[in-house]
């Protein structure tokens, strides 16, 4: 009988274990996934402000900045 117990309080144990980990593993997945949304998004606004830029060296370097604030 105590066997069963223990087996079952060890079973309920993992259960919550294994529901926390998945919570965590989900905000994990969700954040990684809006950086990579903003990363892009940066990294188009660097593309079109390269071509607005054309050879205006201080544009240029304003656009340099974009590409510098996604690393």
């Amino acid at each position: 009988m105590m066997r069963i117990f223990k087996t079952a309080i060890l079973a309920v144990s993992l259960a919550a274990l294994a529901a926390c980990g998945s919570a965590g593993e989900k905000q994990k997945n969700k954040a990684e996934a809006e950086y990579t949304q903003e990363k892009t998004k940066t990294m188009q606004e660097y593309k079109s402000c390269l071509k607005k830029a054309k050879q205006d060296q201080d544009k240029l370097d304003a656009c340099e900045r974009l590409i510098k604030a996604v690393e």
